[in-house]
């Protein structure tokens, strides 16, 4: 049971990511995929902002959040594995706040509210733990059965989030390209990992 829950919520959340992104970035007038921040979608005074934050991120936040937890209970026991499970779990918290904290018009304010500096917080917090977490999981890969495309998957996606977090600056131009590699790389790897877990699971019975 766990780990049917497992792979139905870590292939829910991530598509929940792509459909906010793709929906709400269609019903955003003149928005920048390229140059815009996905968490400008859902914040204050944009077009259907609260829509996408508690239709859109919160339900994608707890349901990666609810992936880690199960995949927990599923995977082989470690403390690698645990502690890269909790660095996924937190950068999928970063979407729950997002919802409750959502950014000032345009993301990127001189003067910051404290929903915006609470969001920012959480947010850049999330997206090293997540990256990490990958790495931490992929080399713990290793060693689990029939997973070396997990293994390679989490250090490349790993590696490749992080070189993401270091653009993820609001004076780069092409800063929402950088933030959707970073995004892409976290969760196809959590997608990966359901399609592992169902066929483990499978394998078991």
């Amino acid at each position: 049971m766990a780990a049917r829950l497992a792979f139905m919520t870590g292939i829910g959340g991530p598509l929940a990511v792509l459909l906010l992104t793709v929906l709400g970035g269609a019903a955003f007038p003149d928005y920048s995929h390229l140059s815009q921040f996905i968490s400008e979608l859902g914040a204050r005074e944009a077009p259907h902002g609260e829509l996408i934050s508690y239709g859109g991120f919160l339900p994608a936040g707890i349901l990666i959040c609810a992936f880690s937890f199960l995949a927990a209970r599923v995977l082989p026991r470690s403390g690698m594995t645990w502690l890269g499970l909790v660095g996924i779990a937190w950068y999928a918290v970063g979407y729950v706040v997002s919802a409750f904290f959502r950014c000032d018009p345009g993301c990127r304010p001189a003067e910051p509210s404290f929903s915006q500096q609470v969001h920012n917080l959480v947010g850049v917090t999330g997206y090293f733990t997540g990256p990490v977490g990958l790495i931490v999981l992929g080399l713990r890969a290793r060693s689990w059965s029939g997973a070396r495309h997990l293994s390679a998957l989490g250090v490349g996606c790993g590696g490749i989030s992080l070189v993401a977090l270091l653009l993820l600056s609001p004076s780069f131009p092409y800063v929402g390209a950088a933030q959707r590699v970073l995004e892409a790389c976290v969760l196809l790897w959590i997608v990966v990992c359901a399609f592992y877990l169902k066929r483990s699971a499978r394998a078991g019975t």
